[in-house]
């Protein structure tokens, strides 16, 4: 009886980390949507990626932790997709609605579904489909066009293809720190994903250089120590739960995003985006239970 009590405690906590990593993850967003546009995408993802780096090389020194770690060129593609779906985030952010931005990013879930069936061979339990259906329920009645037409937003296609891309990318992401979390220490995948976006966009940010003012040097630090929390309440919660399972929680972004949305930005919120907000938020709930599992 205590150790099913211990069991249940530690899966709670689980899912709390998650939790966590949702708040992190949305407030990097809003520094985001906060910073100068004649700031290039590449020149933030790059000043967010050398911030982790340097937190996670200190803490890895600290530890004094083999800073490469076994699976290299797995924990290089993990850097890969990270580094394609922060530069797809960050450009969505910009360019869309943070609310919406923030709801079309989170149909990875599906996304990770599909994949960790694929690569991992993770079943689907009952609970975890009834929340990627509910959620997925939300997020069509949010971005449908008479809903973005009531709130009086224009979206260009290229905008939505590269959420959604960026979207593609996380998936691949969380299924690849899935697969490292039963050999790698959380830090060394943590390391790998800023380490390959400060290599690939260092020659590219040399060469088109922007110097940020005060301001946004503010917001590209709060980037980075925002990111860098997200990342590891993040990847603590992935290294003991299913990928599919624990993507559903990272729902509450969404709910995260439209609130900093209306507070931050004066975005426009109706009872449609509400109701799509509540599905979503019934997923995460779902999601979190125990009641159907053993139906």
């Amino acid at each position: 009886m205590l150790l099913c009590k211990l069991i249940h405690k530690k899966y709670l906590f689980n899912k709390l980390n998650l939790v966590f990593a949702s708040l992190f993850f949305s407030l990097m967003t809003v520094c985001v949507k906060k910073i100068d546009e004649n700031i290039p995408i590449y020149e933030l993802v790059f000043f967010r990626s050398l911030i982790s780096l340097l937190i996670t090389s200190f803490i890895l020194k600290t530890k004094d932790i083999n800073p490469w770690g076994n699976n290299r060129k797995l924990l290089l593609l993990r850097g890969f997709f990270g580094t394609v779906a922060l530069i797809c985030i960050f450009y969505a952010i910009r360019n869309m609605p943070l609310s919406i931005s923030t709801v079309i990013q989170y149909t990875y879930p599906i996304f990770i579904s599909f994949f960790a069936g694929i690569f991992i061979n993770e079943k689907i339990t009952k609970n975890t489909l009834l929340a990627l259906i509910f959620g997925w329920l939300g997020i069509l009645v949010i971005i449908n066009q008479s809903q973005l037409e009531n709130i009086n937003v224009e979206i260009e296609k290229l905008s939505v293809f590269i959420a959604f891309l960026g979207a593609i990318s996380t998936a691949l992401a969380y299924v690849t720190v899935k697969k490292l979390s039963a050999t790698e220490d959380i830090f060394i995948i943590i390391k790998y994903f800023p380490l390959v976006s400060v290599i690939t966009l260092f020659p590219i940010v040399l060469g088109n250089w922007v110097t940020p003012n005060l301001n946004d040097l503010i917001w590209i630090m709060g980037i980075g120590i925002f990111t860098q929390l997200g990342q590891t309440f993040l990847t603590i919660g992935l290294k003991y739960l299913p990928a599919s399972e624990a993507s559903t929680i990272n729902y509450l972004q969404v709910i995260f995003g439209s609130i900093w949305g209306v507070l931050f930005f004066s975005e426009l919120i109706n009872i449609n985006f509400i109701f799509g907000s509540m599905l979503v938020l019934l997923g995460t709930i779902i999601s979190s239970s125990k009641i159907l599992k053993n139906i």
